[in-house]
């Protein structure tokens, strides 16, 4: 059975260590990642549907704004996991401080 975990209260609780916030972060950003490259195929896919040159029939402009509204999804999605990411490593900084002196 697959574990569901609160992500905004593992990144607030104090008892979370750094490595697990630090992997959070990391999932994050593989799954902004990932997002990406589905939002780049589905645009691909658009401008496919518009180049096409099927004699005898218009450019399937209906095809290719479905593509192109799918992908602008999951750029959307992309930027939101980054975004939360970042939000969370200001976060963990914020919490725990940065030491920038030497010791």
């Amino acid at each position: 059975m697959l574990k569901m975990v609160d992500l905004a209260y593992a990144l607030e609780n104090p008892v979370t260590r750094g490595d697990e916030r630090g992997q959070i972060q990391r999932d994050w950003i593989v799954a902004s990642a990932a997002s990406d490259r589905q939002a780049r195929e589905a645009l691909a896919k658009a401008a496919q549907a518009l180049t096409e040159r099927i004699p005898g029939r218009p450019p399937e402009t209906d095809l290719a704004q479905a593509w192109a509204q799918v992908g602008q999804g999951w750029a959307t999605l992309s930027y939101a996991e980054a975004a939360r990411s970042i939000a969370a490593a200001a976060f963990a900084v914020d919490q725990g401080g940065v030491n920038t002196f030497p010791t």
